[in-house]
């Protein structure tokens, strides 16, 4: 079950990940203590052989406390014959029994065992305390895979334990905490939880569905870097600067969204973005250049590598397991070439890779589902086309051993029968008014089929009438079967009726249409293939094109295009649940005066953690630009607006809308406004703080003073470090639009940001921690005046707790308060007698008029002497 609601931005799915860290153990013990028996080849004979199976269980921790997670692990000694895990062959019905100490019993099966170690595992968590006793039956199986081994048989057998359950937990390593502080690749592998909020972006055909299930996205409109991918905006000028005026100005540089969109098919596997450089006019004719996600920073450009899409294959046998090969795969035909990540080097080929409806397997897997069918015989095949299938049946690619591993590459022909993990015949009548063809699908379920040109692309008229749908299963125990076929009339009144590529919503299971000329809606079972609800949902008459055939994800069909509205509807009934953009403040794209459309056309470009996103644009635009074209977040469930940020990137055509890449939190696509690639996410951040160096007096106030700045990557690029010598202030997640508009996109500065909150805390010399008060900072800076109230040293905090744009951070200082000063009073001068007023100055006055009578008598003498 997916899960579809975030909580603050982040879908925590609490998956308990040390189960597979104790099956990986559990799987090299017994291998060691019992080998798992492979048995030979054989040719066929006669009679079948019986194998006699040994049945085990293991269940860990024994003992353990009531409430906590168990894993048990069931077994046989045998692997079945021919078992790989490029393919079906696997034993099946295993079944487990858990009987409760109150003599209730619970039933676990597998219907079958994918592990092809013959293996099978659960978690379980024990209610009451006591004695339980787990049975693990295996009711034998005879081999009904074809070939040498058909026929023969494997016995049944029973294994039987006790676990003991008691009151006191047992104890266990805690899981690491979600990082609250700025984080970067390589994931620590004992984060296990981290998964919940990292991922990768693989791009190409399988992704085409543009919803990332994984993972974090950006929830502020924070800009971490911005590099040109070409140049771009206003040329400045004219054209003729000769002889006189120029005749033609307001001149920007071609955006490409006629046929040329740019930065098609992104990659983000492992922190590092990959995108195809123009070449002149064309949108994808140049090379590939790999970047840092976080940074921007350049790792290699090429212009011979030119990746179509990305593989993270995680590779499991007996001995081996582990995400093996992070490949980037570039096309040409149907010859693959795939190169290591880490290195760039060639590893392997693969040629004749046929065409298909491709996806990506549950274990990374690249597939196609290769259908044939002749309409004159009424049958057909299905095929499951698998590219690791095509590696790992070539021995001297891996010998045994984790693949690629050859130190030069290899080539391999992926057409032969090796390639392909199972083939099925079709015997069902499956004609209609054109040949069949493969809608979609939900992996490993069910396949949706069409018989007519219901396509995007064809916009069938009602001479197609009746249409014709039908559903194949996937399962391995009925794949292949019909699961129903069903004619539909088509609509009145000339409307053509349409489906889009992969319309299917895995989570209720339902299918969309859409009408042509009025943008209404139908769904319908893919179980059954039966009406559900519509059609339904008018749409504006601007809503015409784009994507306003929907899109299914989150159980909603979102629908949006140049109208400029986006509608969420319930894949259940069809319910309207919100609309964007036809609203007030925070839910309005109306363009006033500026484009003729009214509203600002609106496009779907990609769904991730419970959001949204939505990019403005046109199929053919006049230049200049309009103004005021933007990126949306909008919450999925509830329509309300998380952030804007001016941009122009979507063609409004078909389904190449605006090509973003969506991974680790952050989201990157580009902007025809300046030429550049954008990424956005939660930035880092760095604080200063300082108090007085020299001790103030108790009873007296002290000024605390400090910094927050933003010091992501695009701070330091050679415009904003030139026009912020200073640094770029962290600002308040309200005013990010306006600010990241200003720093990045030359428009004006703001007059209403706001700062983040700084928190101040002390501790004093008695070891008193306290907060002594909190403050908003402007332009980066901060202060705050304080009287402290006892003496001695010091200790201060500052401290942000991060928002939705930056990561916290923190600063530590400290100071001194001396005792209180103290003044001592004049001392006063004894009394005076009015004789002594009198008499001390005439005393002071003969004793000066006898030293002047004295010098005199002196001068005189000498000048007498000859």
């Amino acid at each position: 079950m997916l899960n579809l609601k975030s909580e603050r931005g982040i879908k925590i799915q609490k998956t308990k990940k040390r189960n597979l860290v104790i099956l990986f153990a559990l799987t090299l013990v017994i291998t060691i203590a019992i080998p798992l028996v492979n048995l030979p080849e054989a040719d066929a004979h006669t009679p079948p052989w019986i194998f006699t199976t040994q049945a085990y269980i293991h269940a860990s921790p024994n003992p353990v406390g009531v409430g906590q997670q168990v894993l048990v692990y069931v077994w046989l000694q045998y692997t079945i014959q021919g078992v790989s895990f490029a393919n079906d062959i696997r034993f099946r019905d295993y079944q487990l029994s858990i009987t409760k100490p109150d003599g209730n019993t619970e039933t676990i099966n597998w219907p079958i065992v994918t592990d092809t170690t013959s293996s099978a595992y659960t978690p379980y968590t024990p209610e009451q305390i006591g004695e339980y006793t787990l049975t693990f039956n295996f009711p034998g199986q005879t081999y009904d895979y074809g070939g040498a081994y058909d026929n023969d048989t494997y016995t049944p057998s029973t294994a039987t334990m006790t676990l003991t359950v008691q009151q006191d937990p047992i104890p266990k390593l805690p899981e690491t905490p979600l990082p609250t502080e700025y984080w970067s690749r390589p994931i620590n592998a004992q984060n296990h939880d981290w998964d919940t909020i990292s991922s990768n972006w693989l791009g190409g055909s399988a992704t085409n569905d543009i919803w990332q299930k994984n993972g974090a996205a950006p929830r502020s409109a924070h800009i971490m870097w911005a590099q040109p991918l070409e140049f771009g905006g206003m040329v400045g000028g004219g054209l003729n600067q000769v002889g006189g005026r120029d005749e033609v100005t307001d001149l920007t540089y071609y955006s490409g969204f006629s046929y040329n969109t740019r930065f098609g098919s992104p990659i983000i596997m492992n922190g590092i973005l990959y995108y195809r450089l123009p070449m002149g006019e064309r949108g994808s004719g140049g090379g590939v250049v790999a970047v840092d996600l976080q940074t921007g920073e350049k790792l290699w450009s090429s212009d011979t590598i030119t990746p179509s899409f990305g593989q993270l294959y995680n590779f499991q046998t007996p001995n081996q397991h582990g995400v093996v090969a992070a490949l980037l795969w570039q096309t040409s035909g149907s010859t693959w070439t795939g190169y290591n990540q880490f290195t760039m080097q060639n590893v392997i080929t693969l040629t004749h890779v046929p065409s298909g409806t491709e996806e990506y397997g549950n274990d990374g897997s690249i597939i196609r589902y290769v259908f044939s069918y002749n309409t004159t015989s009424r049958e057909g095949t299905l095929k499951l086309w698998n590219n690791t299938a095509a590696i790992t049946s070539n021995q001297q690619l891996y010998g045994g051993a984790a693949w690629p591993n050859g130190a030069n590459p290899v080539t391999i022909d992926a057409s032969t029968d090796d390639a392909y993990s199972w083939s099925v015949p079709i015997t069902a009548d499956l004609t209609g008014s054109s040949s069949p063809a493969i809608v979609g699908t939900i992996p490993g379920e069910i396949l949706l089929g069409r018989s007519s040109a219901v396509t995007l692309t064809s916009r069938p008229r009602p001479n197609d009438n009746p249409w014709t749908m039908w559903a194949i299963s996937l399962k391995p125990e009925s794949r292949g079967h019909l699961l129903w076929i069903k004619e539909y009339p088509a609509p009145e009144n000339n409307i053509t009726r349409m489906l889009k590529w992969q319309p299917i919503d895995p989570v209720t299971r339902a299918w969309s249409m859409t009408d042509f000329e009025t943008g209404q809606a139908t769904a319908y079972s893919i179980d059954t293939g039966d009406l559900i609800w519509g059609p339904l949902g008018d749409q504006p008459g601007f809503q015409y094109y784009s994507t306003r055939e929907g899109q299914p994800a989150y159980g909603n069909l979102y629908v949006g295009g140049y109208g400029g509205v986006v509608f969420c509807y319930s894949m259940t009934n069809g319910t309207l649940l919100w609309t964007y953009g036809n609203g007030g403040e925070g839910n309005s794209t109306s363009s006033g005066d500026e484009t003729p459309w009214g509203n600002y056309p609106t496009h779907c470009a990609a769904f991730a953690d419970g959001m949204v996103f939505t990019m403005s644009g046109e199929h053919s635009p006049n230049t200049p630009l309009y103004k005021g074209y933007r990126a949306r977040a909008i919450d999925a469930f509830t329509g309300a607006e998380i952030w804007t940020l001016l941009d122009w990137s979507a063609s409004g055509l078909g389904t190449s809308l605006a090509p973003v890449a969506i991974a680790d939190g952050y989201m990157s696509f580009t902007n025809a406004y300046d030429g550049r690639v954008y990424t956005v996410g939660k930035g880092p951040t760095q604080m200063t703080v300082t108090a007085p160096d020299t001790a103030s007096p108790l009873g007296s106030s002290i000024t605390i003073k400090g910094t927050i700045m933003d010091i992501s990557a695009g701070t330091e690029q050679k415009e904003q470090a030139a026009r912020f010598p200073n640094g770029v202030a962290a600002v308040s997640d309200a005013s990010q639009t306006g600010w990241m508009e200003y720093v990045y996109m030359q428009q004006p500065r703001p007059m209403d940001t706001t700062g983040v909150l700084v928190v101040l805390s002390v501790v004093d010399a008695n070891g008193n921690y306290r907060e002594i008060g909190e403050t908003a900072s402007a332009d980066g800076f901060f202060s705050l005046n304080w009287m402290p109230d006892i003496e001695g040293q010091y200790t201060l905090y500052a401290s942000f707790g991060g928002s939705e744009s930056y990561y916290p951070s923190n600063a530590i200082t400290a100071f001194s308060v001396d005792p209180a000063a103290t003044t001592t009073a004049p001392t006063e001068a004894p009394a005076q007698s009015a004789a002594d007023m009198y008499f001390v100055p005439a005393v002071a006055g003969i004793i000066v008029a006898i030293a002047i009578g004295f010098v005199i008598t002196i001068l005189l003498v000498l000048r007498r002497r000859p």
